[in-house]
């Protein structure tokens, strides 16, 4: 452990800010939970029993972990969970796994720690960067299944004080889920780069973060004082009084930029050459809602309702689905609400819904393709919305539009509840634009959509042919390139007078905001935290 003071560590930031606090040290060895065993002939079906024992059980906490991660930051970090069952069910490392304790007599641990050490290493071996968030997906599904197999049901970093800096190797998948999403200060990392999933999420959370800190596990002692700054890249331990006090003055600064940011983000935003754009935010959950009203968020431009279906085994009432919104969208009362319809498919499966084995569920029966299959379900929310929208400004949202008949028939059954209850006035009903047929035909859309709203993620997933959880096609999946941006100026032009806004990534990119607001789009919905910083390059650019 370092003893020095003002030791200077260079490595590269992975999330922006800069914090100064005490660390918590965080160590796992999963590998190390049990000693080796050998076994009889006679105990090799038991051996195997518990591996298929902890599988099972690891499939469901994937489930529940991806569950969480959405209701917390949006579907781009839960795939990674769906994307980890689906290595647990890969037929070949099941086998391999059968065979080395058939073949070798070793108990289930170490056949586990043997075959995952192999595929780890296949993949490392290689020497590409995009494989080595691979070999780090094998090494957090290994440590799940060894203390799912040793019944070690909880790590320190579940018991990390609040108001600390977490210092870690590496963190997996599985530890964002444990992370406390308040209480950490800031993250010093060994490894990551700012594609990993640890960078991921602390962007998402606003967390700064440094990795590439050679030894950091060792080099820092627990409850030592550290400063992050992740504006440089740089670490800097037990700083003297001056040293914390420069950095002090530096963090009050920052502050005050921030405070300004976000007390300007209150207004009203506008281009230089004055035209008012709608800064929106994106969010599936109440905490969510809050850190909206706090960074000044127009309104409500994406609501993702699938937090209120994924965590239950029968589909809420009209009346339970209700009570959940009016409870959530408190705070926005009086602006608009854009609430997309249940957007779930055979990669985000629900127990009331009998989903057909798809080799390719995200272009399969998702979104308003299987809410026209299941009409009950689709009803629930029209219902439910249809009364939400005699007390808020509510817009609804179609999901995974292709097809100019999926809004007609939508549409059609809308107007049949609000005739049925005795509405006369539908609130607005939109299509997500986020396939490239949906981008092409805008026009065959028109009449039976009173808005657009562009989904750049799968849009983006969609014209590059490149999944967006995908490691091995990371360099292709790119939200400015000039393919999408093309799909976006086609669906601006066809569009005429309907509305458009975009609620992808995009829309967070300040680089790219300049020519988002050039094209003509006048509405960004973003994550909550981006809303100030959003409204700060809108103020910086022109329109024209």
């Amino acid at each position: 452990m370092s003893e020095s003071r003002n030791l200077k560590i260079v490595g590269r930031s992975t999330s922006p800010g800069l914090v100064i606090g005490p660390a918590f040290v965080y160590h796992d060895r999963p590998d190390k939970l049990s000693p080796p065993r050998a076994i009889g002939r006679n105990q090799v079906e038991e051996e195997l029993s518990d591996i298929e024992r902890a599988v099972r059980i690891v499939r469901g906490d994937l489930k529940i972990s991806a569950q969480r991660i959405e209701a917390q930051t949006g579907p781009k970090l839960a795939a990674i969970f769906d994307a980890h069952e689906e290595m647990l069910q890969d037929p070949s490392l099941r086998r391999e796994i059968r065979d080395e304790v058939e073949g070798t007599l070793i108990d289930a641990s170490q056949a586990l720690a043997r075959v995952f050490l192999r595929w780890e290493e296949k993949f490392r071996a290689t020497g590409e960067e995009i494989l080595k968030d691979r070999a780090d997906d094998l090494i957090d599904l290994q440590g799940r299944l060894l203390r799912e197999i040793a019944g070690v049901k909880t790590t320190a970093l579940e018991k990390m004080p609040p108001g600390r800096v977490l210092v870690a190797s590496r963190l997996f998948p599985s530890d964002t889920v444990a992370l406390p999403r308040r209480g950490v200060l800031g993250i010093i990392l060994e490894f990551g780069g700012p594609g990993s999933h640890a960078a991921l999420l602390a962007r998402a959370l606003g967390i700064p973060t440094v990795a590439l800190i050679p030894n950091a596990t060792e080099r820092i002692a627990d409850a030592q004082e550290v400063i992050v700054d992740a504006f440089a890249g740089e670490v800097i331990l037990s700083p003297d009084a001056a040293t914390r006090s420069q950095y002090e003055e530096s963090i009050r600064m920052a502050q005050e930029e921030s405070l300004q940011a976000r007390h300007l983000s209150m207004e009203p935003v506008r281009t230089t050459d004055g035209k008012e754009v709608a800064v929106m935010a994106n969010v599936g959950c109440g905490e969510d809602i809050t850190v909206a009203v706090e960074n000044g968020a127009d309104g409500i431009g994406l609501y993702r309702i699938e937090q209120f279906y994924l965590a239950r085994n029968t589909p809420p009432s009209v009346a339970e689905l209700l009570t959940e919104l009016r409870g959530a969208l408190a705070p926005f009362h009086g602006k608009m609400i854009t609430i997309r319809l249940l957007d779930l498919g055979a990669d985000k499966p629900v127990p009331f819904v009998q989903f057909p084995s798809e080799d390719d569920p995200f272009l399969g029966r998702r979104g308003v393709r299987l809410l026209l299959q299941y009409p009950d379900l689709l009803d629930v929310q029209l219902k439910a919305l249809l009364e939400l929208a005699r007390e808020h400004d509510v817009h609804i949202l179609v999901p995974m539009v292709t097809l100019a008949g999926d809004m007609e028939r939508v549409r059609r059954r809308l107007r049949e509840i609000a005739d049925a209850a005795g509405i006369s006035r539908l609130p607005p009903l939109g299509a997500m634009i986020e396939t490239p047929a949906a981008a092409l035909c805008v026009a065959e859309l028109i009449p039976h959509s009173d808005f657009f709203s562009i989904g750049t993620n799968d849009l983006t997933q969609f014209t590059m042919a490149a999944g967006r959880e995908n490691p091995l096609v990371n360099d292709y999946f790119l939200e400015d390139h000039p393919a999408v941006l093309r799909l976006v100026r086609i669906v601006l032009d066809e569009a005429g007078q309907t509305p458009v806004s975009v609620c992808g990534e995009l829309a967070a990119d300040l680089k790219s905001i300049p020519s988002l607001l050039k094209l003509g789009l006048r509405s960004l919905s973003v994550a909550p935290p981006l809303a100030p910083a959003v409204k700060e390059a809108i103020r910086r650019a022109s329109s024209g």
